[in-house]
């Protein structure tokens, strides 16, 4: 019998996500690579999102959708995704974000053609609410390449652990991965933040690659994960069912780098770079003030998009008709970009 096992698996892991999860699902469906499943996990939604993915699951037969009545929180349900899938390839998406048609097809390129690469992701963008692209720090067309070869590409390591535990962001967690490596790491951990404990997991087991294209975008809106500040709703976004009145999210994170060092089999020296990349990761002196003042607020450790957000309204009320847009339709299968003439003033984000 033939082997009719896809070559990827996507996992789109949703909770309460009818606004975009349409033009997410679209995006995804109009690649033009098409050997793939999309494996839909429902985490009780309250609202649309549940007769959405019906309706698309329906509608392709590359779809399985699966719900639960309970919200099990965000990690979970990105666990979840990923025990449910079956191919060589893996990738997370989000019910809000939007990928271009051809991410897929370049990104399995990549890693049928370089053995070497764990995970491939690409140049990406943000856009706001309505679709309209951003000019917020990280930049248009942002990479995560480094000139001074610090980055995730390296050769080496620790240089590789160090580029993510520094970085901005850790939006390559959407990049496509092998299945059989994201397998050994510790996947997606019951903290807010988890995302770059698993991407410096990636980074001590082998190299990144990025597309030098944008193929991605990510959408910046009052309901993301980013837009949270406490500490208290971070850790219900994560795991609703922890109950606790301090979470200790900062030094959790810490702690899981430390084990994520200790969970593979590295040559001694590699393992003293490691320890003093987590040292400079501690003796950012400039962030101490920062970071004790929210803690002592209880503030969390979240992307700050309530900046962007603040910006974006700015904007609305400098230019009520705006052009932008970032939309992907039934009819074309591919998603268009139109941008604003004048650029967005850049806002600061800590991640």
């Amino acid at each position: 019998m033939a082997n009719t096992k896809p070559r990827v698996s996507i996992g789109l892991p949703v909770y309460n996500g009818e606004t975009y999860l349409e033009e997410s699902i679209e995006s995804l469906l109009g690649q033009t690579y098409g050997d793939f499943e999309l494996i839909i996990s429902d985490n009780g939604s309250t609202d649309g999102t549940q007769d959405i993915c019906v309706h698309y699951a329906k509608l392709d037969s590359r779809i399985s959708y699966h719900r639960v009545e309970e919200n099990l929180g965000c990690a979970w349900n990105y666990n979840r995704v990923f025990e449910l899938s079956q191919s060589e390839y893996f990738k997370w998406a989000a019910d809000d974000d939007i990928h271009l048609p051809t991410f897929l097809e370049k990104a399995v390129e990549v890693m049928d053609h370089h053995p070497e690469v764990l995970w491939c992701f690409c140049r990406h963008s943000h856009i706001g609410p309505d679709g309209q692209l951003l000019n917020v720090a990280e930049g248009r067309d942002a990479s995560l390449l480094s000139k001074d070869g610090w980055d995730r590409s390296s050769s080496k390591l620790h240089q590789r652990f160090q580029s993510v535990l520094l970085a901005h962001t850790g939006l390559d967690i959407y990049a496509l991965h092998r299945r059989e490596v994201v397998a050994k790491t510790g996947v997606y951990q019951p903290h807010y933040g988890s995302e770059k404990v698993f991407l410096g997991e990636l980074a001590l087991l082998g190299k990144y690659y990025e597309i030098p294209e944008t193929l991605f975008l990510l959408r910046v809106h009052p309901k993301a994960s980013g837009s949270l500040k406490t500490e208290r709703e971070l850790q219900h976004y994560i795991d609703p069912r922890i109950k606790t009145r301090f979470t200790f999210m900062r030094w959790r994170l810490l702690r899981a780098h430390w084990q994520a060092i200790h969970r593979f089999d590295l040559r001694t020296t590699d393992r003293i770079r490691c320890y003093l990349v987590l040292l400079r990761y501690l003796l950012q002196v400039s962030k101490w003030k920062k970071v004790l003042k929210a803690t002592f607020r209880n503030q969390g450790t979240g992307g700050g998009y309530h900046a962007y957000l603040s910006e974006i309204e700015k904007e609305s009320h400098q230019k009520p008709s705006g052009e932008c847009s970032a939309t992907a339709t039934d009819n074309s299968s591919t998603t268009s970009v139109k941008m604003d003439d004048q650029k967005a003033e850049k806002v600061q984000c800590e991640s």
